[in-house]
C-alpha cells in the first residue's frame, strides 16, 4: 500500500501518526511539501514516510491519494495535477461533492469522501465514508471506527453533526465554570469533568442500547438525573440542537 497526501495539515498529521501507531501494513507514505514543518516532523516518525518536492511527485509515487486541502483552493490545487486511472482518491475536503471532485481528478475513477477527525491519531473516534469502499474502510478501521453510508445526503448529514464539537466543549465549560462558583479551582473542575465525560463516552461503546434507552436507565424516578433532564427538556434545550443542525446541514449542501 502506497499512500500519498496532498496537503499536510492537522488531519494529515493525525492520519499519518495514527497509521504508524496502528501497525497497518503500508509500503510508503508520500507527503506534499506544503506546510514543510509538519511534513518534516512526520518524516522523522518512520523511515517509510517521505516528503516529496511537489504535489505531482506525491501522485507519481502513490496508488492511494488523500486530498486534504481546504475547499477554497481544492479546484486550483487539483487542476494542476495529472491523475491516472490507477489512482484511488480519498478526499477529506468538506462541502465538496463527489460530482465536482470527480471532474477534478479525471481520469481517476475510484473516488471516496471521508471525514476523519484528529482523534484518529490515537485510534479513537469514527470516520464516515462515502461511497462504501473496501480500501478506505480498511485504512480507517485501523484508526478507530469506520461508518460507510449509502448516499451523499447521509454523508453530508454526518458532516453536519461534526459542527457540534465546539458546543460540546461549551457544555463542559458551563459545568466547569459552575463548579468554580462552588469554590473548586478551575483545574480540579476541568479534570473531574473531563474524566466524567470519558467515562460516559466509553459506556456508549460497551452497549448496543439506543441513547434513549441509556437515558431511561440513568433516570431513577425522583432522582437528580431525572430532575435536570426534565428541566432542560421543558425549556426546549434539546430541540434547539435539531433546529441548528438543520441550518448547518443546509449550508453544507449549498456548498457542495
Amino acid at each position: 500500500m502506497r499512500l500519498g497526501f496532498i496537503g499536510t495539515g492537522v488531519i494529515t498529521k493525525a492520519i499519518v501518526t495514527g497509521l504508524i501507531r496502528s501497525g497497518l501494513a503500508f509500503d510508503r507514505i508520500a507527503l506534499s511539501p506544503r506546510n514543510a514543518e509538519t511534513a518534516a516532523e512526520l518524516a522523522t516518525l518512520d523511515p517509510r514516510v517521505e516528503v516529496c518536492t511537489s504535489n505531482q511527485g506525491v501522485l507519481d509515487s502513490s496508488d492511494i491519494v488523500c486530498v486534504a486541502v481546504v475547499p477554497q483552493i481544492v479546484a486550483e490545487v487539483l487542476r494542476e495535477l495529472h491523475f491516472e486511472v490507477r489512482h484511488q482518491v480519498i478526499t477529506f475536503v468538506p462541502g465538496t461533492s463527489i460530482a465536482k471532485l470527480s471532474r477534478l481528478v479525471r481520469p481517476a475513477i475510484k473516488l471516496v469522501r471521508a471525514i476523519p477527525l484528529p482523534a484518529v491519531a490515537d485510534g479513537k473516534g469514527c470516520t464516515a465514508i462515502y461511497p462504501p469502499d473496501g480500501v478506505a474502510k480498511s485504512v480507517f478501521s485501523a484508526l478507530g471506527e469506520a461508518v460507510e453510508v449509502e448516499s451523499e445526503h447521509q454523508f453530508d448529514a454526518l458532516h453536519a453533526v461534526t459542527s457540534t464539537m465546539a458546543s460540546f466543549y461549551a457544555v463542559l465549560e458551563q459545568q466547569a465554570s459552575w463548579l468554580t462558583q462552588q469554590g473548586l479551582p478551575y483545574g480540579a473542575a476541568r479534570t473531574f469533568v473531563s474524566g466524567y465525560c470519558v467515562g460516559l463516552a466509553h459506556e456508549t461503546t460497551r452497549t448496543g442500547q439506543t441513547f434513549s434507552e441509556m437515558i431511561e436507565y440513568l433516570m431513577t424516578p425522583g432522582g437528580l438525573n431525572e430532575q435536570l433532564h426534565a428541566e432542560l427538556s421543558s425549556l426546549g434545550a434539546y430541540g434547539h440542537y435539531g433546529d441548528a443542525l438543520d441550518r448547518v446541514f443546509a449550508r453544507v449542501q449549498d456548498r457542495a
